[in-house]
């Protein structure tokens, strides 16, 4: 019986910690509810993001497991798949989204940045061509003056 209630335990504390870190994405994305789905969605479409092949596998396994305490009579007395590693994971992951160092931040970061390179690039030969025209027309203009 004991070990009934140390894992009914972890399970209202694996909850606990999947509500927060499901806040923190709801902030994040300006979303009222499904925070961590929405992160979710928004990694499966980021195939490069650092870090992802790591945690995207892990938040779809809290969310099917916080569905099913949500969703199934008496699963949060009967569900034993959590243990202290994952609420220590869960808890880390939250605060590498409060920092905007998880893996969809990093993708962003990385995406705006290299962006800011083109756009810069561009600027630059857009600069070098019109100097090369100015400069065309003052040798045309006291070349053939």
């Amino acid at each position: 019986m004991a070990s009934k209630k140390r894992q009914k335990k972890m399970n209202e504390l694996f909850l606990e910690a999947y509500i927060g870190m499901d806040k923190v994405c709801c902030h994040k994305f300006g979303v009222s509810n499904g925070g961590v789905t929405e992160y979710i969605g928004r990694l499966i479409k980021t195939k490069l993001a650092p870090g992802r092949d790591e945690a995207l596998p892990r938040l779809v396994k809290y969310r099917n497991i916080r569905n099913r305490i949500a969703h199934e009579s008496r699963a949060l007395e009967n569900i034993g798949e959590i243990g202290k590693q994952d609420l220590k994971w869960m808890e880390s992951f939250k605060k590498l989204l409060e920092r905007q160092a998880d893996p969809y931040s990093l993708y962003l970061k990385k995406t705006r940045k290299s962006a800011r390179r083109r756009k810069n690039a561009r600027r630059a030969a857009t600069v070098f061509v019109i100097a090369l025209i100015v400069v065309a027309a003052a040798v045309a203009y006291f070349v053939f003056k």
